[in-house]
């Protein structure tokens, strides 16, 4: 019987021994599938210079991504988008074999400058404002464009909403007007896809300026307190992506962010 026994618990102990081991492996080769860090962090944090190259290079946060903290193990977006909103930390972008990117947060050096810290903390908040947007309505709405047509919450449903918040006075607002009116004519053939911009500025303006510049969006005059007041929008160029269920899908700032959420959303 004794002997039994001993036979039975030598077994047990082989086999948690087995599936100790097994899990081990496992959990190494999760961390192992990372790669080292496209930039050294020494390099980009040498001056604000090298670390907007590095930003506008290598991050886009818009996009998905697999996120990790100091130690490598997987977290949320919205965790790791808080703890970039210190300051403290910056998305760190690893080599990986994956097509999707993953970053791992990276402690600011001490003796970094304090523009590094101003940026990073900045950058973390207005990401974090924008992914929080994401599942969220717009506020109630009823737009008339500068041809009569008018939009409203429920109008729209059923529809993918492309919307761009702009204004005349704003150079990068207008310089993306050529690839926004292309990125329209790419959908020409969905019905599904609805291009609407607000602009802040009053419709005698709005129409001046459109006799000057194409712009084939249907343009919304006169937005500024929908777009102060209810969008709370305080960078130029703002877009969103709302889906069919008239839902924010992205909020974003530039244009190949807004190429690839909308790619995303009419692929659904």
């Amino acid at each position: 019987m004794t002997e039994n026994y001993q036979v039975v618990t030598m077994k047990g102990i082989v086999v948690f021994g087995l599936i100790f081991v097994s899990l081990f492996t496992i959990a190494c080769d999760q961390k192992q599938k990372y790669g080292d860090p496209v930039t050294a962090p020494d390099s980009l944090l040498k001056n604000i210079t090298s670390f907007l190259a590095y930003r506008e290079k290598n991050v886009r946060l818009s996009e998905d991504y697999q996120a990790l903290d100091t130690v490598s193990n997987p977290m949320t977006q919205e965790s790791f988008l808080k703890t970039v909103a210190t300051g403290r930390y910056f998305p760190l972008r690893l080599k990986s074999d994956d097509s999707v990117a993953v970053y791992q947060l990276a402690k600011v050096d001490d003796a970094a400058s304090q523009d590094i810290k101003t940026t990073v903390k900045y950058w973390g908040l207005e990401e974090l404002e924008h992914f929080q947007r994401e599942g969220t309505a717009l506020p109630a709405y009823r737009f008339t464009d500068m041809e009569g047509n008018t939009y409203t919450n429920e109008t729209t449903k059923g529809k993918i909403v492309v919307l761009k918040c702009w204004f005349i006075a704003c150079l990068p607002c207008v310089q993306e007007m050529p690839a926004l009116n292309q990125l329209k004519k790419h959908y020409e053939n969905r019905s599904d896809v609805l291009f609407l911009s607000l602009c802040l500025d009053p419709r005698q303006k709005v129409a001046a300026f459109l006799k000057k510049k194409q712009f084939d969006y249907a343009v919304i005059p006169d937005q500024e307190s929908y777009l102060t007041d209810q969008l709370q929008i305080n960078a130029y160029p703002t877009h969103f992506v709302i889906n069919k269920q008239g839902l924010i899908t992205k909020k974003v700032t530039d244009y190949q962010a807004l190429v690839y959420a909308l790619t995303k959303e009419t692929a659904r």
